[in-house]
């Protein structure tokens, strides 16, 4: 299963690559960096989580603009030369994105078992990031962002993807672990 989301995103990642990679190249002649746009991405990330449960079109909005700017800093970075600095900015940004989501939708909805699958988030954040991005992970961010889009439709919605946001949490956690058995006892 990690190996055919690996393939959709590589495939995701190709394709925006050459599309916009021009655009990226403007960006970075103009002066705008790709940590620049890392920090406008989070700001963008946490400005609609503040507006998750307040004013819904704003967090679509503010969602929309936060990923665009976390597709352009890659573009940016691939454009010029991207550092591991960087690539660690951008990933630590998203994460505070995601993790703020959960949290949001945790106290939203009151109830303490969800505060758990945060736990296992930033679990699974500190084995990937203590293994220098080594360790197998799911990324859950974009996932959680386009379910909280979803979720003013019908309120089961939002149970229902914070719920799949910790099956996929959990099953990191499991690809982590044979990982680490694989690695070190085979």
């Amino acid at each position: 299963m990690k190996k055919f989301f690996d393939w959709i995103m590589d495939n995701f990642r190709e394709y925006r690559t050459t599309k916009f990679l021009p655009i990226g190249k403007f960006l970075y002649k103009i002066g705008i960096t790709a940590n620049m746009m890392s920090f406008v991405s989070l700001l963008l990330g946490l400005s609609a989580i503040y507006f998750l449960f307040q004013n819904h079109l704003v967090f679509i909005i503010l969602g929309i603009l936060h990923l665009i700017a976390d597709g352009l800093d890659g573009i940016i970075a691939r454009a010029s030369k991207s550092t591991e600095l960087g690539k660690y900015f951008d990933l630590i940004f998203d994460r505070i994105v995601a993790f703020t989501a959960l949290l949001k939708v945790a106290f939203y909805l009151g109830d303490n078992y969800f505060l758990i699958i945060c736990g296992l988030f930033v679990l699974t954040q500190l084995i990937y990031f203590l293994s220098k991005l080594e360790y197998p992970i799911i990324f859950v961010r974009t996932t959680t962002l386009i379910v909280l889009a979803f979720s003013p439709l019908h309120s089961k919605i939002l149970v229902y993807g914070y719920l799949v946001a910790g099956i996929f949490i959990v099953y990191s956690l499991g690809l982590q672990l044979q990982w680490f058995v694989k690695k070190n006892f085979s």
